[in-house]
């Protein structure tokens, strides 16, 4: 399917969430968002125990959605979630990817090969975000970032090169031929990749963006360098020392990028996320830069105590209970 047909399904199929749910494993999910915030009252919910009355049927709202690509009738089948919405994550940054997730994201996954480079396309974001009438700050950013740490510079280099024995560079550069829609294998291991040798649409458009730029961690995009990098596990930086030298890169990557937060990687599990909390978190606490947000909900975490449900300013708050007619 085309790249950006995939965008245009993917709207119809969130608005209809927003509304809806129904019983198939398929249509379950399709339906959920405007079964999620538009069918169920807030007091529809009963469990009374005395009457046997689960729910009270006036306060659920039949949900009627007949688009291009779904037709719906029903209601939700299960009371809301405290959040109702679950809290939405979305990864794409071509520019039907942006566009969606503007609209709908209240977090974006992004990758990047280093701070400079990713500075652009998280302005872009905002920008876009704040002309869909949203406040371009609640579109939290979150880029892959795969750190190597160790108690000392030494251990850190011991344990990279220890991953290297067991990385599989090959099966790194399958996997990012899949992404780019460039077919690694036609080129010598020192050749230099470039975005204009791709000949198909792209499925990452980001894997391609990275091509533009080099790091410490691929001085050249070679395949040779790319399938180092990438097999274990990275579609980001890899840092590697101690928590204090991974803590700096962290906070450069805050204020040249003006990100919000990190999607951690790993190179073997558990130990890469044993490292994260036992090394690095006592750091950044230190530093006064990782403190949680009270709140039992994740979108709590993200945005404070309180904001539960979705943000005034999600495209989802107008299929609200109170506000959404059910067609």
């Amino acid at each position: 399917m085309e790249h950006d047909r995939r965008y245009q399904i993917a709207d119809e199929y969130l608005r209809v969430l927003y509304k809806y749910v129904a019983p198939s494993t398929w249509v379950f999910a399709v339906l959920i968002f405007r079964l999620w915030e538009g069918s169920w009252a807030d007091d529809a919910l009963k469990e009374d125990n005395d009457t046997g009355e689960y729910a009270n049927p006036d306060r659920i709202k039949y949900v009627h959605h007949h688009g291009e690509n779904f037709n719906l009738d029903g209601i939700h089948i299960l009371d809301p979630s405290p959040q109702r919405t679950p809290f939405l994550f979305q990864a794409g940054t071509s520019p039907a990817g942006v566009a969606f997730g503007t609209t709908h994201a209240e977090a974006i996954f992004v990758s990047a090969i280093s701070p400079q480079a990713l500075a652009p396309k998280v302005k872009l974001i905002r920008e876009e975000a704040a002309k869909r009438g949203r406040d371009p700050n609640s579109v939290k950013i979150f880029p892959v970032f795969t750190p190597i740490i160790g108690r000392t510079e030494e251990e850190a280099k011991q344990k990279y090169e220890e991953a290297l024995k067991y990385a599989n560079p090959e099966a790194g550069l399958a996997f990012w031929s899949g992404g780019s829609g460039i077919d690694l294998s036609q080129y010598d291991l020192d050749q230099e990749i470039k975005p204009t040798d791709v000949h198909v649409d792209a499925r990452v458009h980001s894997t391609l963006n990275n091509l533009q730029h080099t790091s410490p961690d691929i001085p050249a995009w070679t395949p040779r360098n790319i399938g180092k990098w990438i097999a274990l596990g990275a579609n980001g930086p890899i840092p590697v020392g101690t928590p204090e030298q991974i803590a700096d890169i962290l906070e450069e990557w805050v204020n040249v990028a003006d990100v919000d937060g990190f999607n951690i990687g790993y190179v073997v599990s558990p130990g890469s996320f044993e490292d994260v909390t036992e090394l690095l978190v006592p750091e950044l606490r230190k530093r006064g830069l990782y403190d949680p947000l009270p709140g039992t909900t994740l979108r709590e975490k993200i945005y404070g105590e309180g904001q539960k449900s979705l943000r005034d300013d999600h495209a989802g708050s107008q299929y609200k209970y109170d506000v959404y007619d059910g067609k």
